[in-house]
């Protein structure tokens, strides 16, 4: 793996701004093509995070759980476990969670962390949620999920560094196991 350059999925709900945080990521680095044997587009752009390591980002299509009902969610599950043999099984997932709709997103967040993958926590629409009057708890979220989570305003830019020195720590293993940094 050595000269393998590692690789974080950006999963998520349909709609919680992944694409979005993607784009505030990577920028206007990404390329375009389908899956195999599908129509369904992939997205994928390299990034070098503040270590100076290049890692490849891809931007899964939206998914409710890892029960795929539609072609779109079999491939986020294909790519999660290995199942495409062309992609290697993504070394972090940032899960995106729509601040505004936390019972809804925290499902499969919760499926990632239960099938043991490296997750952190991208708690996107942070500044729609504060609008509609939703409070959350980060720290507190993470420390009862077990993994970093990050506020973030996607289409801001906002929490964008700090979702990349979490994902940096988690690809370093450093990530203590109540989610603090």
């Amino acid at each position: 793996m050595k000269n393998q350059t590692r690789s974080v999925a950006i999963a998520g709900n349909p709609n919680a701004g992944k694409t979005t945080l993607f784009n505030a990521l990577v920028g206007a680095r990404q390329k375009v093509a389908n899956y195999p044997g599908v129509t369904v587009e992939r997205k994928e752009a390299n990034l070098r995070l503040p270590s100076g390591e290049v890692i490849s980002v891809i931007d899964l299509p939206g998914c409710y759980s890892l029960v795929a009902r539609s072609p779109e969610e079999q491939i986020a599950h294909d790519l999660l476990f290995g199942r495409i043999p062309s992609l290697q099984i993504p070394s972090v997932v940032v899960c995106v969670i729509d601040a505004s709709n936390l019972e809804r997103n925290l499902y499969l967040a919760t499926q990632l962390l239960d099938q043991g993958i490296p997750l952190v926590i991208a708690l996107n629409m942070m500044d729609l949620a504060a609008e509609k009057g939703t409070q959350v708890d980060p720290d507190g979220l993470a420390k009862t999920l077990g993994c970093p989570v990050i506020p973030t305003v996607g289409r801001k830019g906002v929490g964008v560094p700090q979702l990349l020195d979490a994902i940096q720590t988690k690809l370093e293993g450093n990530g203590s196991a109540d989610g603090r940094m």
